[in-house]
């Protein structure tokens, strides 16, 4: 692991200069579990029934018929995770994740009530501003709330390594 390390650390930057670590994106993630296999610190985990789905499904291995994966990413088109993942109903607020907050308060709106860790979905008009100013990551926007429910990053545990990225099928983990 620690050759892993030291190769994606120094070795993988293609002579570039150090920038602003960028997030991840997991958009379109179709939770195939590959990054899993690659991640060297166990900071991704995900939706806790897609092996049980995958292990039913097989649709994707029907589709395929190929030994090895060439990345066409032909196989999201037809997953059943992506219509979950996309028929999930949205929450009308941010969501405020009760185990990372720390209640310091930075947050401050008329819709958060920092005690019980909720956002009163009457009062809030979507400026999306608690979201920018947690320092904990601990709200999320809905459409990051419902994608944590499926794909989970835990930037606490990830080192910007950005493994994942290569191994991504379809390519969505793409910078920008």
């Amino acid at each position: 692991m620690l050759k892993f390390l030291i190769k994606h650390l120094f070795f993988n930057n293609n002579n570039k200069e150090p920038t602003e670590t960028e997030k991840i994106k997991l958009d379109n993630c179709i939770c195939c579990e590959l990054c899993l296999s690659v991640c060297p610190t166990e900071a991704i985990s995900l939706f806790k029934y897609s092996k049980v789905i995958c292990e039913y499904c097989k649709l994707c291995e029907d589709i395929c018929k190929k030994k090895y994966c060439e990345s066409c990413g032909y196989c999201s088109l037809f997953c059943p995770l992506i219509y979950i993942k996309n028929l999930t109903p949205k929450p009308k607020t941010p969501v405020i994740d009760k185990k990372s907050c720390v209640s310091c308060g930075l947050c401050s709106c008329e819709a958060i009530d920092i005690k019980n860790k909720k956002i009163d979905e009457d009062k809030c008009n979507l400026c999306l501003s608690c979201v920018e100013k947690c320092p904990m990551l601990a709200i999320k926007t809905p459409e990051e709330y419902v994608k944590s429910l499926f794909i989970k990053v835990d930037y606490d545990k990830c080192i910007f390594c950005r493994a994942c990225e290569e191994i991504c099928p379809i390519k969505n983990l793409e910078k920008e």
